[in-house]
């Protein structure tokens, strides 16, 4: 029986790199790796092994018999993706041919030097993972926070424990005897760029969104409006943003502006019950404040339709499948007024 990649995959190619008959793509060098939603695995060519769910860091791969009602329709999109037909996972990238792959160019980075690599989330981490695999770079990580994780830690949606798992393979890396971890400094106040570049031979920055993106628009600075940034770290437990960045007044109705997985994640968030919260590692504040102040409706709104929405399936299915939720689609027509 084949395998199928589920919804949580990384497409970090842990899996492509430990199949035996390479029947797992887009590969790295191919069309479409580094922007397709998951990776596929070929249902024609796979041969049961199970190497890829072993190495997989994030538990999204499983045998297609043993995919649960919810995640059935992945067996479905892993076999599209070679067949090319419109079930895929809506890439539009040329489907793959290993023998004109190109491998990547990296630049060499000089032994035994010592480098710094500030924020410890993916970015970070994956980074951290490359020197040691191909240099012998005594490497120090300068992280705000006292522990690391970054946004695998306080970003990624409770709901999403799966996504989670690639801390696993992240902490290999911590453990290493040339990596060293300096938590509680933050870079511009308790460091300066230009102090890590005379202790350091190279720093690489890693540190995300640090404040939530301006619109410029009225009403932006206006009571019971809030920045998802806000949000996600007071419900992913970030230290410090202790309380409720959501009004209090229990209106029974939230608009998010944007539709990209971050405005999945707070639909999903807002309307899942709280018995099903309760099953995640949400931050306990967060779960108590959302018991009590309940929502019956919330508004996407983005410019575009469905087609051009920026959220990728596998996000939409996970919204699409919360038990008594109704999701209805409303395109307005018209002009509209942009001035």
């Amino acid at each position: 029986m084949p395998f199928a990649i589920t919804n949580s995959c990384c497409t970090d190619a842990a899996c492509v790199r430990v199949c035996p008959v390479g029947c797992i793509h887009p590969a790295p060098g191919e069309p479409g790796f580094g922007t397709s939603e998951i990776l596929h695995i070929d249902p024609a060519s796979c041969i049961d092994c199970g190497a890829c769910a072993d190495a997989c860091p994030v538990g999204a791969i499983f045998p297609v018999d043993r995919l649960g009602a919810h995640d059935a329709i992945y067996a479905d999109i892993n076999a599209a993706y070679y067949s090319g037909s419109s079930g895929s996972s809506g890439s539009d990238e040329a489907r793959p041919d290993p023998s004109r792959a190109a491998a990547p160019q990296r630049r060499h980075i000089a032994d035994e030097l010592d480098v710094a690599v500030v924020g410890t989330g993916p970015a970070g981490m994956y980074t951290v993972n490359e020197l040691l695999a191909r240099t012998e770079a005594r490497i120090t990580l300068i992280d705000e926070h006292l522990t690391p994780g970054g946004l695998v830690r306080s970003g990624v949606a409770p709901d999403h424990p799966h996504t989670k798992q690639i801390e696993r393979a992240f902490a290999l890396a911590l453990r290493h005897p040339r990596v060293e971890f300096v938590g509680g400094v933050r870079l511009g106040r308790d460091v300066t760029l230009a102090e890590l570049g005379e202790q350091f031979a190279a720093v690489f920055l890693a540190t995300g969104a640090d404040a939530a993106r301006r619109l410029g628009i009225d009403g932006e600075d206006a009571p019971r409006v809030t920045s998802a940034l806000d949000v996600v770290r007071w419900s992913g437990g970030v230290p410090g943003f202790d309380t409720s960045p959501l009004p209090e007044a229990n209106l029974g109705r939230a608009v998010v502006v944007g539709t990209g997985n971050v405005a999945l994640d707070l639909a999903r968030l807002l309307t899942l019950s709280p018995d099903e919260l309760g099953r995640t590692d949400v931050a306990d504040r967060t779960l108590d404040w959302l018991r009590a102040h309940r929502l019956d409706d919330v508004v996407l709104l983005g410019r575009g339709d469905a087609a051009h929405a920026a959220y990728t399936e596998a996000e939409f299915r996970a919204l699409d499948r919360i038990p008594g939720l109704t999701v209805r689609l409303v395109v307005l027509t018209g002009d509209v007024d942009q001035s």
